[in-house]
């Protein structure tokens, strides 16, 4: 699907009978070795994984489940051809179980989703995609490790959230930054009052770029552009649209930008490691700077400076990384009545002198935030493997929290003023324009959210 077709930083029904049809078809002999000689290590024994979206981010993700003993991909999915039979992904495959792999390769996601032989599906593609995918996993009684953002919407995101609950299976979204040791640090600092009584929180990510000049393209043989664009409308193609610079700055397929897409990381730190992620901020108000209206094919905010504020006062202002003046670059700042913390992707910095000195180390204090060694993709696998409910660094409800936060930041700014939350009804209770922007944005026909409703 989207993203770079290369490596990133960090972690129709068809039986067995029909999968080893398919293998023979394409003139591959599979090798079949004995459960009793392979024992705990045999096929049968592990977690039948299936990957949609072979872009930037699966770079990150699919190594770390290749990686882990528990998996043994069986099917992989995109719309771009090539990333099937010449990309770094088909050389990790070969790489990890030989020529002979057996894994199939197919351009529609609904072959991983819905076959028998898959137990979980990873889907890691572009946001406007995330519902319907998820969503068509779950109904077919799949895991699934969902990388962020949740949805285009906030209804949309609630779906995933009922679905998952509904038929009880294994969810994880990829906040994978929960595991970052300077975040947990700055958190935990916080968490057990070294910082004083926190009065705000601070969350800062990457702005919107201009981008004007992606003009349209013949679509290559190698690409299935028509269900890369799916729910939405199809657009000229133009090859530099499958990069996530630049779609991730576009309306049509991200409709809140990289407030949501990277914002929802930071304000999820923020909801995390207060421990606050059964709760969401009672107001939002928040400005945001656009360009010029056509001078761009990059369309989303710009800018931003937004405050998000609890029923007990405390406030999270979130702003973008270029224009803040706290000098806060992806991270997020814990501030308190005795000093602060922050955590960012490029270290930690606090204003208490000699901390690093001291034993307040992240997991060394007396509340510590919970965490699973080797990541939120090995907490996903543990928990389908030991038969959990639930995942250790990340709950389907809490996780979605985070996401309608990043969400009404932008709905303030897009409709110029402060806005009053209701948790309990998902809705606003001032302002029946800003509830609209909860809803589903309206399906391309051919793709219909009731067809994988659960």
């Amino acid at each position: 699907m989207a993203d770079k077709s290369a490596p990133s930083r960090c972690g129709a029904e068809m039986g067995r009978r029909g999968f080893l049809g398919g293998v023979l078809a394409a003139g591959v002999a599979p090798v079949v070795v004995p459960a009793s000689v392979l024992g705990k290590d045999a096929p049968s024994n592990k977690i039948a994984l299936g990957v949609v979206g072979l872009g930037a981010r699966s770079g990150g993700d699919v190594p770390a489940f290749l990686g882990n003993p528990k998996i043994r991909l069986v099917a992989m999915a995109d719309c771009n051809r090539r990333r099937l039979t010449s990309g770094w992904a088909t050389k990790l495959v070969e790489r990890t179980y030989g020529k002979n792999h057996g894994v199939r390769a197919v351009s529609d996601f609904r072959e991983v989703c819905t076959a028998s032989d898959v137990d979980a599906v990873a889907v890691i593609t572009n946001l406007h995609w995330h519902p319907y995918i998820t969503l068509l996993a779950v109904k077919n009684g799949k895991h699934v490790f969902m990388e962020k953002p949740f949805a285009p919407s906030v209804e949309e995101g609630r779906l995933i959230v009922d679905a998952v609950k509904k038929k009880g299976v294994v969810f994880q979204v990829g906040f994978q930054r929960r595991c970052d040791l300077n975040f947990r640090w700055a958190a935990e600092l916080a968490l057990n009052g070294e910082l004083g009584e926190i009065k705000e929180v601070i969350c800062s990510t990457v702005g919107n770029r201009h981008w004007d000049h992606m003009p349209e393209q013949p679509v290559p043989e190698w690409m299935d552009w028509n269900r890369w664009c799916g729910p939405c409308e199809v657009t000229p193609f133009n090859e530099k649209k499958l990069s996530i610079w630049p779609m991730e700055f576009v309306s049509q397929y991200s409709p809140n930008g990289m407030l949501q897409c990277w914002g929802c990381h930071y304000l999820d730190l923020a909801q995390f490691g207060l421990r606050r992620e059964d709760k969401m901020p009672v107001e939002v108000n928040g400005f945001g700077t656009f360009l010029y209206p056509g001078s761009s094919l990059t369309d989303t905010v710009v800018a931003w400076n937004v405050d998000l504020v609890y029923d007990d006062g405390l406030r999270i202002k979130f702003v973008d990384n270029a224009t803040n003046r706290y000098g806060l670059e992806h991270g997020l700042r814990f501030v308190g009545t005795k000093g602060w913390a922050q955590g960012e992707d490029r270290g930690f910095k606090t204003s208490i002198p000699d901390i690093a000195k001291t034993a307040l180390k992240p997991g060394k204090m007396p509340i510590t935030l919970p965490h699973y060694k080797g990541g939120v993709i090995a907490d996903f696998v543990s928990a389908i493997a030991e038969g959990r409910k639930e995942c250790v660094m990340t709950q389907v409800e809490k996780g979605w929290h985070s996401d309608v936060i990043s969400q009404m930041a932008m709905h303030s700014i897009m409709r110029g003023r402060k806005l009053a939350f209701d948790m309990k009804s998902v809705r606003y209770t001032n302002d029946e324009e800003a509830n609209k922007l909860l809803r589903v944005r309206p399906y391309r026909d051919g793709w219909n959210l009731d067809d994988v409703r659960v």
